[in-house]
């Protein structure tokens, strides 16, 4: 059976022996995976202060191991950039200044918490993740970025600069970097820095086939060889990697002297939190990009991140941890398993016999560039942005973290974001200085309600559950107080105690003061899981609570004030107001989550789904949706992508449409996987490259499309995709419509109404 038929018939592609039917799909993306990952790797080892052939090593390992553990699908585990400053602030620690000393000493290190994290796992606290804020957690992502960015600039100008953990001091030693720039190495640097912007950001789809940082690799050594750099500007390979490349823990040492015991427990401790928080946050992401929507297993990966860990620390490798670039990598080259990261292991064990010595004619300078390119999508403007959007509570948070870890490190600055955020929770709970001035509250009474806030922010948050049949399957009816990030963990633990088949209402009660922005994101995943499972989710109560911004997970307060406050509409929410009323259609401005009862596949990609300014009615005898709608995906988690869709809805009574996608060109390609193409001279009949996929019904999608084109020939660049009684439709090439793009939905619409009534007179 092929992968094309084991999808339509629900076989979703499994890890282990069942896995390897798909294997011409994982070999390719494996090996297309390794181009990405090799650069990479060399490039983390060298900001962790490493020797550059362990951070293969680690991705070697990595790739030799998971598969056989499992815990997710797609997800390619190795080296991360997100532990790279720890890594080297770690090591100096450990070796008192000297990375030599110290890197064997942090092998002790990364061991140990491979075992706690195998610990970790068995006591289930993968769940525990979501105990942390989401903005904590963002920030500490951002923060890594900057110091990423900072610690590869004197690699980028050729300069010498010694290692440091203290970000202060590598800012202070900027100016002394440029004042050593090596005008060879700083052209490549330059040079190579354009060309990952340029080739990540280009929409020429012939100059995005190769991989950016395997491009700047090799364009780095040919200019190294032109310019004739210096040994000391390039990667470092030892001649042997069996004797010279492997470097063994120091247990022996670790334990003769006591003195390091401390150390060696803050970097422990360090590794396994922010180790745990990037693999389980990115397999989560990842999961949402997947084609076949299938669900990672957190505890699962957790232990097989463990394990991967400890072995890898006695191969002299780093810590291991799934990777968002690399994982994004494998599914847009079509990888179906955790096999593609075998894969990639055995080609980057090829590349290292077969090609070392070019590997180590790869400028330093050109690794700092991809490094540098990486720290940026952490830390880019766009990161602030739609923090502030989210609520300035938020943003408060959020620069307040990367500020503390920056003048700190990343454990220091965790916990102090943490305590941020219960200091924010407190404040808005809390009556001001100002009620008690004015002898509304007296300062013990406010005592004593900070104090009750505090505990209540701990306390679980569900007041009572009630079971109601409906039917064969089980109905629960669970009422809530305040729901934040601190006591999410009891309401999760009861929703995952209920059986598997029942409906859940969710009752915001008087009670509870406050939503905060992880529960909302936390609502809201648990809301998509329970419509793709057909399952009955509602959120009651929700309208006594006024959100901070428009922002769909933005945190909520009960307000009466504010609710009955009616929000000044923006420019374009009052041009799409009067462009409905025009048209009879209802309006109505507010930000929403989305759900998609309808499995459409577009809709079932990336998180933080939002939809706003949403026109709804009746049209041409059928129903009518129009929508803004926004999400993000991975690894840019931080970039909303933007589109205005129409939903068009059949009447009761009508035939149901096929299950279709018509595409321009190859968007969207890789997650139509359920589907198979179907044969259609698409250019003939519309003028455009549309490509049409069905889901075992190829004659009446086929029909269906014929029936559209002279619509796609007159409004080119749409896409199509119909469901049953439902058909989704936006333009992937335009950010929101104008009202003269909603003309032509509207025009779509009566085409569509006219094809179903020609459906009706045929029957």
């Amino acid at each position: 059976m092929s992968s094309k038929e084991s999808a339509l018939t629900g076989d979703k592609p499994q890890n282990g022996i069942k896995g390897l039917r798909h294997w011409r799909y994982d070999l390719n993306a494996g090996l297309q995976v390794a181009l990405v990952s090799l650069p990479l790797s060399l490039g983390i080892a060298v900001a962790s202060g490493a020797p550059p052939i362990t951070g293969v090593i680690s991705a070697i390992i990595a790739g030799l191991v998971f598969p056989f553990l499992g815990g997710a699908y797609v997800t390619i585990s190795g080296p991360a950039a997100g532990l790279a400053p720890a890594l080297l602030s770690g090591m100096l620690l450990l070796g008192d200044g000297d990375l030599a000393a110290g890197y064997p000493l942090l092998l002790v290190a990364i061991c140990l918490t491979g075992v706690l994290q195998i610990l970790l796992s068995l006591a289930n606290a993968g769940r525990f993740a979501i105990f942390l804020p989401v903005t904590v957690v963002e920030a500490m992502l951002a923060a890594i970025g900057i110091i990423i960015i900072v610690k590869q600039v004197p690699a980028l100008l050729g300069a010498a600069a010694p290692a440091s953990k203290s970000m202060l001091t590598s800012i202070a030693g900027l100016p002394q970097a440029f004042l050593q720039i090596d005008p060879a190495v700083a052209l490549i640097g330059g040079i190579s820095l354009f060309l990952m912007f340029f080739l990540n950001r280009t929409r020429l789809a012939w100059l995005r086939k190769a991989p950016a940082p395997l491009a700047v690799a090799a364009l780095g050594i040919a200019m190294g060889y032109v310019l004739q750099l210096d040994a000391r500007h390039l990667i470092s390979m030892p001649s042997d990697i069996l004797e010279g490349g492997i470097t063994l823990p120091a247990f022996g040492e670790v334990w003769q002297r006591q003195e390091l015991w401390w150390s060696i427990l803050l970097v422990v401790i360090t590794l396994t939190l922010i180790d745990g928080i990037e693999s389980l946050a990115t397999i989560a992401a990842v999961d949402k990009l997947d084609p076949f929507q299938r669900k990672s297993h957190a505890n699962t990966t957790l232990r097989a991140m463990g394990v991967s860990n400890a072995l890898s620390s006695i191969f002299g490798g780093l810590t291991i941890i799934p990777g968002g670039i690399k994982s994004r990598a494998n599914i847009d080259a079509g990888g179906r398993t955790l096999w593609a990261n075998f894969y990639n292991a055995i080609f980057l064990i090829l590349f290292l016999v077969a090609a070392k010595d070019l590997i180590s004619r790869i400028p330093l300078a050109a690794i700092g560039a991809i490094l540098v390119y990486v720290g940026w999508r952490l830390c880019e403007f766009r990161v602030f942005s739609r923090t502030y959007a989210i609520g300035r509570d938020q943003i408060i948070i959020f620069v307040l973290t990367i500020l503390a870890i920056l003048a700190s490190d990343l454990l220091v600055g965790i916990l102090i974001g943490i305590a941020a955020e219960v200091l924010m929770l407190l404040y808005l709970l809390t009556p001001s200085l100002r009620v008690v001035i004015t002898g509304h509250f007296t300062f013990r009474q406010s005592a004593a309600l900070f104090w009750k806030n505090l505990v209540n922010l701990f306390r679980n948050p569900v007041i009572s559950c009630k079971e109601d049949r409906n039917g064969d399957a089980p109905h629960y009816r669970i009422s809530l107080g305040s729901v934040v990030c601190f006591n999410l963990i009891y309401l999760d633990k009861l929703l995952q105690s209920l059986p598997g088949n029942a409906g859940i209402t969710l009752v915001m009660t008087e009670s509870g003061h406050i939503v905060d922005h992880t529960a909302m994101e936390y609502l809201h995943q648990t809301e998509e899981q329970f419509v793709r499972e057909g399952r009955a989710f509602e959120v009651q109560g929700m309208e006594n609570s006024a959100p901070f911004t428009a922002h769909a997970l933005s945190a909520r307060m009960s307000s009466i004030r504010l609710v009955r406050e009616k929000a000044r509409l923006s420019g374009r929410a009052e041009r799409l107001s009067a462009y409905a009323a025009k048209h009879e259609l209802s309006f109505s401005a507010g930000a929403d989550r989305v759900l998609d009862p309808c499995n459409f596949v577009y809709l079932r990609r990336g998180a933080d789904k939002s939809e706003s300014n949403v026109m709804e009615g009746s049209w041409q005898g059928c129903g009518i949706r129009i929508f803004d709608y926004s999400h993000t995906a991975a690894p840019d988690y931080y970039v909303e992508h933007r589109h205005t869709l129409m939903v068009f809805s059949l009447p009761a009574g009508c035939a149901a449409l096929p299950v279709a996608v018509i595409t321009p060109e190859n968007y969207l390609e890789r997650y139509l996987v359920e589907m198979q193409e179907v044969p259609w001279d698409a250019a003939s009949e519309t003028g455009s490259a549309y490509r049409l996929y069905s889901q075992g019904e190829a004659e009446r999608a086929l029909d269906f499309a014929r029936a559209i084109a002279p619509f796609l020939r007159l409004h080119p660049g749409l896409y199509l995709e119909s469901r049953g009684r439902a058909l989704l439709a936006f333009y992937p090439g335009l950010d929101l419509a104008t009202t003269h793009d909603l003309d032509g939905f509207l025009v779509l619409a009566r085409r569509l109404a006219t094809v179903v009534e020609k459906g009706r007179a045929n029957e």
